[in-house]
């Protein structure tokens, strides 16, 4: 009877340890890959320790599962015909193993009461992010380092757009949770920080991408969530908010207004919209020498490099990746891998098609990513992919545990007492079943 006891609270150890390293993951992944490589690994020693693998095996069978792991698996068979140097195959294939997370993940917070922790640990780390870059803009002196641009003290503005983007919804999301759980106060709040957020992708570091991305998801929130009557209300404050942005915001309306000039730009210098066109017009080329199964894993600079031999080129139109995440799979595996990356987001949108609260948050993930990838690489790239791995795992885990769960313990997972998790009390624990120390996850 001891060892039994003993055994079960050795495995509510096991289980719970795999929770927390999930949200410091979380919250170390804004700021340092390093950190996050670190909690990476010993929540991956944690979660193999308590996997049930006849559980796990029944999971991979769902195609929001298999299809990131058949992708994973292009990419290592895709090693043996590419015609480009063995360093180069194997970091390609090293960009496609956060996927191998997304099955292991959407197992664990099926059977875990965490997974609203996790978005709200992202959220808080990205908001000391966003102080901070509101510092660094304010009085440039508090740059953590002396290479970055004012107003991204780390990374780059194209991963701080994400991370904001991102923000700036999930926090209007629990803004109208709050509201509608008679929180005034904490609503008033997640508001405020919406806006912080937007302000700051429009007065400080303005990522042309978010910025485009912005009214896309605005467009999928409103239609799929509002009636006309409140989304035409909405849109017309957004329109006077906009305006008002417009006029005040000097680095706004230059970066939007570089996109023209660079495009219709007839200077032998070499703008940031003319190299990604030259970027898609070669790998376009490259796609249609090998359309069916592509050059292999890797391949992508080696292209270009002899494309080069014989003209002259600046060393930016050489690259690794062509900005365009489609283009990115045809290039390496040809028309097999572009079908396998679509029909893994076309999977993972279903997954969310519930109009629940947890698929709001996932569905602004998928969307923003496939919006994303049309200029981006963000499956490949490491913190815009992680991001992507995160947020779709956890949103689904939560969606499969309460689609499973018993008639009495039905709840409307479109409110959660999201108030009681900042307050301490545990989030979501009070809409789930009790929790099973003995269970293995």
């Amino acid at each position: 009877m001891n060892r039994l006891a003993h055994d079960s609270g050795r495995a509510w150890y096991k289980s719970h340890t795999a929770d927390h390293l999930v949200v410091l993951m979380a919250v170390s992944l804004p700021w340092s890959t390093t950190i996050f490589g670190i909690f990476t690994a010993l929540w991956l020693i944690a979660l193999v320790t308590v996997i049930d693998i006849f559980q796990f095996r029944k999971r991979l069978l769902d195609p929001a599962c298999w299809l990131p792991v058949s992708l994973f698996g292009l990419a290592v068979i895709g090693m043996l015909w590419a015609d480009a140097p063995w360093g180069a195959r194997v970091h390609a294939t090293g960009s496609m193993t956060k996927l191998l997370a997304i099955p292991l993940l959407i197992y664990q917070f099926e059977r875990s009461e965490s997974g609203m922790r996790v978005f709200v640990a992202f959220l808080a780390s990205c908001t000391v992010l966003l102080a901070v870059s509101w510092l660094n803009w304010f009085d440039p002196r508090t740059i953590l380092f002396s290479a970055r641009t004012v107003g991204v003290p780390v990374k780059n503005w194209i991963t701080q757009g994400v991370e904001f983007t991102l923000c700036i919804f999930g926090s209007t999301a629990l803004s109208v949770t709050m509201w509608r759980e008679r929180r005034p106060y904490f609503a008033l709040c997640f508001l405020a920080l919406s806006m912080a957020f937007l302000l700051n992708l429009a007065f400080v570091a303005s990522s042309r991408t978010s910025l485009v991305s912005l009214p896309i998801l605005l467009l999928i929130s409103t239609l799929r969530y509002l009636d006309w009557r409140r989304a035409l209300m909405l849109y017309l404050a957004i329109v006077a908010i906009g305006t008002l942005t417009w006029c005040g915001a000097s680095n706004l309306r230059l970066r939007i207004e570089s996109i023209q000039q660079q495009y219709a730009s007839t200077s032998d210098q070499p703008t940031s919209v003319g190299i990604r066109l030259l970027y898609w017009s070669k790998a376009l080329t490259f796609v249609g020498s090998a359309p069916l199964v592509g050059h292999g894993t890797g391949s992508i600079r080696s292209l270009f490099e002899r494309d080069a031999i014989g003209k002259t080129v600046v060393e930016e139109q050489i690259v690794a990746n062509p900005h365009n995440q489609t283009l990115y799979f045809a290039i390496e595996w040809g028309v097999i891998g572009v079908a396998l990356l679509w029909v893994m987001w076309i999977a993972h949108l279903v997954m969310f098609a519930e109009k629940r609260w947890i698929s709001w948050l996932g569905i602004f993930v998928v969307s923003q990513n496939i919006f994303d990838s049309l200029f981006n690489s963000h499956i490949s790239d490491y913190v815009e992919g992680w991001i992507y791995v995160l947020g779709v795992s956890v949103a689904a885990g939560m969606i499969s545990k309460f689609r499973e769960l018993p008639a009495c313990y039905s709840v409307q997972v479109g409110a959660p007492k999201i108030a009681a998790l900042i307050e301490g009390a545990g989030g979501d624990q009070q809409s789930a079943p009790p929790w099973n120390p003995a269970s293995r996850i």
